[in-house]
């Protein structure tokens, strides 16, 4: 029995229209994660890096195709369903915005505080 992959893409892209042009950002990309993977996302300035990120946990609606999380499709759910997705993934953006008066611990530790995660458990996890 094959696996699921924890992310997969099908034929994203992400295009962006003002009055002048339109922008395609992210253009037809398919993928897969398996867990435990680490993967990093390189390229020229305005290459879609941050977009293509964006899409993964969709911050950024893809214009097209389709963002699978654990088989679930993201494109799908409702806010609240994408809410608790969201909470299972991990980012880290290229401006992370750490909290000062916080040390790594603590930055790691509060968007489960928010999310109401007990003290032992937010322990286990970090």
């Amino acid at each position: 029995m094959a696996r699921e992959p924890v992310i997969r893409f099908e034929h994203v892209s992400k295009s962006f229209t003002s009055k002048k042009m339109n922008v395609n950002a992210v253009r037809n990309v398919s993928l897969e994660i398996e867990k435990g993977e680490i993967f990093g996302v390189i390229g020229f300035s305005g290459a879609g890096k941050s977009t293509l990120i964006r899409c993964m946990n969709l911050l950024e609606r893809p214009t097209d195709g389709s963002v699978f999380f654990q088989g679930v499709n993201l494109c799908e759910v409702s806010n609240s369903k994408l809410r608790e997705a969201r909470q299972k993934m991990g980012m880290i953006f290229q401006q992370f915005n750490l909290l000062e008066q916080r040390n790594v611990w603590d930055n790691i530790c509060y968007p489960l505080e928010i999310a109401g995660v007990k003290k032992g458990e937010r322990k286990a996890r970090i």
